[in-house]
């Protein structure tokens, strides 16, 4: 599936089916919500073309109406499961028109728009944005991305997976948490919600937002 490239940018939610929360994690209510919406929400209006990625058919009918609300389109992925989230990450990446990429997760609902502005402006300049995450390590689902030269690496080193390849790649800003904490000093952005238990944490936090 190869698509003409346009100086444009894009942005592409990964829907996560494992764990577990399952194939409708990002339909999980959060303050009356659907998950996904806040992710949604968050997306910079620079991105011209919007995509909700999905491993299946059920996740595709299940995500399809919020896609409808919001003008984005469903993204079908090739495979149905992946070895890990960076190999989704790698085939969205080779699939996706644009020039530049914002990826996002559907479960990091207290994620901002000044966050993922920034995230998007700074991938003109780097080939890679790569936020550090609590644990420090690094998460490619939430990650800003020049294109060409992915493409270019991809061909290069086609059996190398991205933890790898990043390291083959010059320019790329790796962003410590010290420095997310001018975006959220608390450093509530890179929550995820990963169990039913996360719920209330994430609510007290998007309830201190308005």
């Amino acid at each position: 599936m190869s698509k003409s490239r346009t100086r444009s940018c894009a942005c592409v939610i990964l829907v996560n089916g494992r764990g577990y929360m399952g194939d409708k994690k990002g339909l999980t209510k959060i303050a009356g919500r659907p998950m996904i919406e806040y992710v949604l929400d968050s997306v910079p209006d620079e991105v011209t073309e919007l995509f909700v990625s999905v491993e299946n058919e059920t996740q595709a009918a299940a995500y399809e109406p919020i896609c409808e609300k919001y003008f984005a389109s469903v993204m079908k992925m090739e495979k149905t499961q992946y070895p890990n989230e960076s190999e989704k990450v790698r085939e969205v990446l080779g699939n996706t028109p644009g020039s530049n990429i914002l990826i996002l997760p559907c479960d990091m609902p207290c994620l901002t728009l000044e966050f993922t502005q920034f995230l998007l402006e700074a991938s003109k300049k780097f080939t890679a944005v790569l936020p550090r995450m609590l644990d420090n390590n690094v998460n490619f689902s939430l990650a800003s991305y020049q294109v060409e030269p992915f493409i270019e690496a991809f061909k290069k080193y086609p059996e190398t997976q991205m933890p790898e390849l990043i390291k083959k790649l010059r320019n790329v800003l790796y962003m410590s948490t010290n420095s997310l904490r001018m975006f959220d000093n608390k450093l509530s952005i890179l929550y995820r919600v990963s169990s039913v238990a996360d719920i209330p944490k994430v609510e007290n936090v998007l309830r201190n937002k308005l």
